[in-house]
């Protein structure tokens, strides 16, 4: 499989963090025309889900966004000339 053709990565840490209300998290990767996308998050020292009132230390979260086009393409990643 080839390497995506956009890819957005992002981290934060904190020393300590405390979750006064529990979080309502929604992700949603695309690609449009045609195309794959897909999406990775690490965490560190901060459980799924979190509890409120709770203090996480150490917290590290790091989260990755990926997509590559796929309709015109050939198996090398080149494109189709027309016909």
């Amino acid at each position: 499989m080839r390497e995506p053709d956009v890819e957005i990565s992002a981290s934060v840490k904190a020393d300590e963090l405390v979750f006064h209300e529990t979080p309502d998290v929604e992700e949603r990767a695309g690609a449009e025309p045609e195309g794959e996308s897909g999406a990775s998050t690490d965490r560190r020292n901060l459980p799924r889900p979190v509890k409120r009132n709770t203090t996480y230390r150490d917290v590290r979260v790091s989260h990755r966004l990926s997509a590559r086009l796929t309709g015109a393409d050939d198996e090398d990643g080149s494109a189709e000339p027309d016909a």
